[in-house]
């Protein structure tokens, strides 16, 4: 917010939140009666957008929350837990084995992930995929892999070191 915005009404802390508490909501109201649509009270159509405001600010808060969301059919498979579930709960430290994750990239560069595996496909078509790794302990990353890119799980011994390339995926 500029220097010039005016601080918001006592009790809320955004004008955002004061609008939502304040809104009018006999627009929405009015459109679904003459649309024929489910007929909610003013105050559920105030509690919806005060709900869809909460959860932008979580995902403000929490970017990974995001990441769970656009990938959570994949984990759910993944990690044989519902979808909803993964996303609510977020992932658990069980859930990252001793392996990790080795991006290499056509220009030679490359990047290694420990306790961390990897959801997305990259079949050999030629086309970029799109890719995501999930580390316990460097958070989670969105990749594209191109034809000339490889993604690989590889299993970290108990003393921490790197083993040699397996599940060439």
């Amino acid at each position: 917010m500029g220097a010039n915005t005016p601080t918001p009404p006592t009790g809320f802390q955004s004008w955002l939140d004061y609008a939502i508490a304040t809104m009018d909501a006999r627009g929405a109201f009015l459109d679904r009666v003459f649309s024929e649509g489910e007929i909610l009270p003013t105050d559920t159509i105030r509690v919806a957008a005060q709900e869809e405001l909460d959860h932008l600010k979580q995902r403000i808060a929490m970017p990974w929350i995001s990441m769970l969301e656009n990938w959570q059919a994949s984990l759910s498979k993944r990690l044989g837990r519902p979808a909803e579930n993964v996303v609510e709960d977020n992932l658990l430290a069980a859930d990252f084995a001793n392996s990790g994750v080795h991006v290499q990239f056509e220009d030679g560069s490359d990047l290694k992930f420990s306790r961390a595996f990897h959801v997305g496909e990259t079949p050999a078509d030629g086309n970029i995929h799109r890719v995501a790794v999930f580390s316990g302990h460097c958070g989670y990353h969105e990749f594209w892999i191109g034809p000339g890119d490889q993604i690989s799980t590889i299993p970290i011994s108990a003393d921490g070191n790197w083993g040699p390339d397996e599940d060439q995926t």
